[in-house]
């Protein structure tokens, strides 16, 4: 069995602490303590492992598969890195298993790999049945080969594992060919110890399923551990469960509920007070909320410090507002006592759903919204379908909207991982209005055109984007601005004209501008594309299912998208992985720069770099920015 293998890594990128087991597995001598990380692994190496502090810095945990040494493809690690910010400092557990080292194996699987991996392998056929295992197999479950041969696996995992989770496993295993996670294993000797799996399916150039390669590690030694998930699954001021356990355990629910049927629903909690009494505030209140929920429901915080109810067997929107009448009630009785801060304002929106059919991101996402509408002001709102649905407006609300500041800028960010920095973010401009709630570009953009109104819009734009050109020059690695504009605003340049020129005058390139557009937009507005050239300004086309190689200069991108859709698709549906290459060969091929949007998976991040695509955006790489915070982010990676 292997031992535990932990290090603490300091911001500045040199390890605080490692145990004897780590520095042992990289053939350090002596203490790792103040060692530079540079001083200690390969570049390669160091460009994964910085990858992965990114991501734990932004989302508080990462996983990811790590190989120390690239010329030793025997030893690959299960990395679970966890920023801690009250202790400024990264954990670093890493446990033995062979994820990527295991792809190769479906391929090849009579490579030595196979029989000196740590990690335990079976192949099996396409009836799922045992065939071939290697000698880790039988170290760690006990089982001799003559055992298991001709068995289904079930015979190495523990039966009392819920069925609706093994539906799970395998519903992911046939839309995308793979499944990682954790299930409890059976020892012959009849004792249970906590496994974490890898699996894979085979297909055969047809797209047939032909077998099945299933991996895994005994993880008992870090399981056992009460610190291993505390760094990252709890917020640090309550005590509660954050946002990353919150989806985690939520989307357990909802899997369960979709079998089911069973309602559930979810209250969000702001507290709208001043920023210097806010923690003291959420800490004292978080202990009082506690006592008002049942052993079924969860209450958490998320990323921005809101708490997070979830009712178990919630039947109706009744249920949800008598709950919130209690949280209300709770809210009133802090502000009467004589303790210090006195409560402020605050605002509640829910979501009821009825079957599970819903992911945990999406009902919180929809509860997000509704608070930013004005009815949750020290109320209630339940979200429904008409919220931000984009009914027909008024020319003169819509002019309201634009002048009294309803317009809201946020960044979505693209990270390179080619230095893991930072390197260019997609503008989006959204209207928050009073009772519709937050209105896309493509639901108010048509009124605002035909009202004539455009130009007044543009100039909100221009004037919410000038702090940032006006700073851009003490970040030398953010590259691009990416702006993505509707068909109305295309028939005239003015606004990205007036952009350039904004630009120039604070010593910025055109070039650092960059207009997201899709084919059809390209076909449509060929001359005022000419135009955003001619002004030196840079191309992002997504082909959408359209051939390149159609397109003649000027016309020609700069750089090619690969749409989120696309990105999904390609983990369901072996045809759109050879048109994801496809496009990346072609860029390749003319030279141009490739960015992926909407990447949400360590799967779909793993897949798109090793077919060539280095530049991504999405949950994955981080959230939605407003303008302080992306600034904040360049000044951290300065």
């Amino acid at each position: 069995m292997h031992l535990p293998m932990y290090a603490c890594i300091l911001p500045d990128l040199s390890y605080q602490f490692a145990t004897q087991e780590y520095t042992g597995m990289l053939g350090w001598q002596g203490e790792l303590s103040g060692v530079s990380l540079s001083q200690v692994h390969a570049e390669e190496s160091l460009f994964e492992l910085q990858h992965g502090m990114m991501l734990a810095r932004s989302q508080g945990t990462a996983t990811l598969s790590w190989q120390p040494f690239i010329e030793d493809n025997n030893l690959w690690l299960q990395l679970e890195i966890c920023w801690n910010p009250v202790a400024g400092l990264f954990i670093v557990n890493a446990m033995r298993t062979a994820q990527a080292a295991g792809r190769q194996l479906a391929q090849h699987p009579e490579q030595g790999l196979f029989d000196y991996t740590p990690q335990a392998v079976m192949l099996l056929d396409e009836d799922n049945r045992i065939y071939r295992v290697n000698a880790s197999f039988s170290e760690i479950s006990g089982y001799a080969f003559e055992d298991v041969a001709g068995q289904g696996p079930g015979i190495v995992t523990n039966r009392n594992i819920a069925a609706e989770m093994f539906d799970h496993l395998w519903q992911q295993l046939m839309l995308r060919g793979y499944w990682e996670g954790e299930l409890w294993n059976r020892h012959k000797d009849g004792h249970s110890y906590p496994a974490w799996y890898s699996l894979m399916a085979q297909r055969d150039e047809s797209g047939e399923i032909e077998g099945f390669v299933a991996q895994f590690s005994d993880i008992s030694s870090a399981y056992g551990d009460p610190s291993r998930f505390n760094h990252a699954s709890y917020d640090a001021l309550t005590g509660l469960p954050d946002e990353h356990m919150l989806l985690e355990q939520l989307n357990q629910q909802l899997l369960r509920d979709s079998l089911g049927h069973r309602g559930r629903g979810l209250i969000l909690l702001q507290l709208q007070t001043d920023e210097a009494d806010r923690e003291q505030l959420t800490a004292a209140i978080g202990a009082r909320l506690s006592a008002q929920v049942r052993e079924s429901d969860l209450l958490a915080v998320d990323q921005e410090q809101n708490f997070v109810f979830v009712l178990d067997d919630c039947s109706d929107e009744m249920v949800l507002e008598q709950f919130a009448e209690r949280i209300a009630g709770v809210l009133l009785e802090r502000a009467d006592t004589a303790e210090q801060p006195l409560l402020g304002d605050y605002a509640m929106g829910g979501v009821l759903v009825e079957g599970g059919n819903i992911s945990a991101e999406l009902m919180l996402d929809r509860a997000r919204l509704v608070l930013r509408t004005p009815d949750c002001h020290n109320g209630f709102r339940v979200y429904d379908v008409a919220l931000g649905s984009g009914a027909v407006f008024s020319r003169e609300t819509l002019a309201q909207g634009v002048s009294d500041g309803w317009l809201q800028l946020r960044f979505n960010p693209v990270y390179s991982l080619q230095g893991h920095h930072l390197v260019a973010a997609e503008v989006s401009l959204a209207m928050n209005h009073p009772t519709q709630g937050i209105l896309t570009p493509a639901q108010f953009i048509p009124q605002l055109s035909r009202y004539g109104l455009l130009d007044e819009y543009h100039q909100q734009l221009e004037q919410q984007l000038l702090p940032l050109i006006m700073d851009w020059n003490r970040f030398e690695r953010f590259q691009n601005l990416s702006l993505r504009l509707q068909d109305e605003e295309l028939f005239s340049a003015d606004v990205i004209a007036q952009l350039v020129r904004q630009m120039v005058k604070a010593g910025i390139p055109p070039q650092r501008l960059m207009m997201s557009l899709h084919y059809d937009q390209l076909q449509l507005f060929p001359e005022e594309v000419e135009e955003f050239k001619a002004l030196g300004v840079l191309i992002l086309l997504d082909p959408q299912g359209h051939s390149f190689e159609r397109l003649t200069s000027p016309l020609l991108p700069d750089m090619l998208l690969l749409n989120a859709s696309l990105v999904e698709q390609q983990m369901r549906d072996s045809r759109y992985i050879r048109e994801v290459e496809k496009l990346i060969s072609v860029a390749q091929d003319n030279e141009l720069g490739v960015i992926a949007e909407g990447v949400r998976t360590t799967g779909q991040m793993t897949r798109l770099t090793r077919q060539g695509c280095l530049r991504m955006s999405g949950k994955y790489v981080g959230s939605d920015l407003t303008m302080k915070q992306l600034i904040e982010r360049l000044e951290q990676e300065q």
